[in-house]
Parts: C-alpha cells; sequence; structure tokens
C-alpha cells in the first residue's frame, strides 16, 4: 500500500512539473514581454479584420466618423508595437537593439548586441524571432487580398504596419549579423590565446627539459672527475 502511493505521489510531481523543452510561458525568462511582443499586433491585426463591422452603420454603409476612428486606434496601435519590440521586447529577449542617431544632417544607424553574454532563453527567442518574421509576411498577404478586393481605404493601415513591420525585421537582422560577427571574432580570440597558452607552455617545458640536461651532464662530469682523482691518489 505503501509502495503504490509512492508511486502514484512519484507519477504526480512529474505530471505537475512543466516540461522545460516546452514552447511555455512558464519556462520563459520574461513572460510579460513575450506578452507585450504579441499584444500590439493582435490588436492591430483584430482591429483590421473586423473593423468594417464597426465602421459600418446599420444600412451596411461605410461610416466617415467611425472608420477615421478604427483606423487611428490600428495605427495608434502599430506604432505601439514598433516602440515596444524595438526598445523593449528585443533587448529583453534576445539581447538586441537597434536605433538611429541624427547627427545635424547625417543618420547614423547603430546595431548592438550582447554578444555570447547575451544568449537568451530558448522559449523568449523563439517568441521573439517567430512573430518577428511572420507578422510581415500576414501584413503582406493582407496587403494583396485588400488590393484585389480594390478596399482601399484599408490601404493605409496595412501599409503602416507593413513598413513598420519591415523596419524592425531589418533592424533586428542587422543586429543579429553583429551578434554572429562578435561571436566569431571572440571565438577566434580564444582559440589564439588557447595557442599562445600551448606554446608557451612547450617551450617552458622544452627549456625546463634542457635545464635539467645540463644539470644532469654536468653532475655525471664532476662525479667522474672525483672518482679519477680518487683513484689517482690511490
Amino acid at each position: 500500500m505503501d509502495n503504490n502511493n509512492t508511486i502514484e505521489g512519484a507519477m504526480s510531481t512529474q505530471q505537475q512539473q512543466p516540461n522545460p523543452n516546452a514552447l511555455s510561458l512558464q519556462n520563459s525568462s520574461h513572460p510579460f514581454a513575450c506578452v507585450f511582443h504579441v499584444l500590439f499586433k493582435a490588436g492591430a491585426l483584430f482591429l483590421y479584420l473586423f473593423g468594417g463591422f464597426f465602421s459600418h452603420d446599420s444600412n451596411g454603409k461605410l461610416n466617415g466618423p467611425k472608420f477615421i476612428i478604427v483606423s487611428v486606434l490600428s495605427i495608434l496601435l502599430l506604432a505601439a508595437d514598433f516602440w515596444v519590440v524595438k526598445n523593449i521586447t528585443g533587448r529583453l529577449l534576445v539581447g538586441l537593439r537597434w536605433w538611429n542617431q541624427v547627427d545635424g544632417d547625417n543618420t547614423r544607424w547603430i546595431f548592438e548586441s550582447k554578444g555570447i553574454e547575451g544568449s537568451s532563453n530558448k522559449v523568449d527567442s523563439t517568441i521573439f524571432w517567430a512573430v518577428l518574421y511572420a507578422t510581415p509576411v500576414i501584413w503582406s498577404v493582407l496587403l494583396f487580398w485588400a488590393t484585389i478586393k480594390l478596399n482601399f481605404r484599408w490601404l493605409l493601415i496595412v501599409g503602416t504596419a507593413l513598413s513598420l513591420s519591415l523596419a524592425n525585421v531589418y533592424g533586428y537582422y542587422k543586429c543579429s549579423s553583429d551578434q554572429k560577427a562578435k561571436f566569431e571574432e571572440m571565438t577566434q580570440e580564444y582559440a589564439q590565446r588557447g595557442v599562445m597558452t600551448a606554446m608557451r607552455s612547450n617551450l617552458f617545458g622544452m627549456l625546463l627539459g634542457a635545464a635539467t640536461g645540463t644539470n644532469n651532464n654536468s653532475s655525471n662530469t664532476n662525479q667522474q672527475a672525483a672518482t679519477t682523482s680518487l683513484g689517482a691518489s690511490v
């Protein structure tokens, strides 16, 4: 009876423990960042897909003020998503960040990465990159669909969403390339240090061996000389 209770307790404990390899927010290092990485995108997409129900009157005709409200809210959500992804979720989830700095008439683009020390959580990284790359794909399909159906009123929202999402994709692609370059540079540096350490160790060993051999030869010579002198005196 006690064995059965022990087995059942162990099985219940295993069932309660989350799978560390599962794509779940329980395994995320920054669950709130993951939520906000998706939240504003989902809100803008929801307003675009179902905004037609809110922007028409009871007769099925497009209501100008309601359409403007839906469009403005969608663009505000897209702008909020762009800012959050650019400044917060990229830094927290994958250790990357990008921005542009204006110096007079010149604009300088800056791409930052934490290198090896910024290795991110697997769940955070998967959610970040999957959502980042899927967003412009979805808006591209909606742009194509709106063009076919001649819904030119909604092209402003689609164009804004597509341009902002592509800007983030390009920025983080450059950051990721910079991170890979830093990783390769640090790997080469560590390899060079290892080679230099090995060479120094070998050189030190050779010098120590040579010194030991010289001392042994000197000792043998002294012993032979002492033996010869002893024999001569006898």
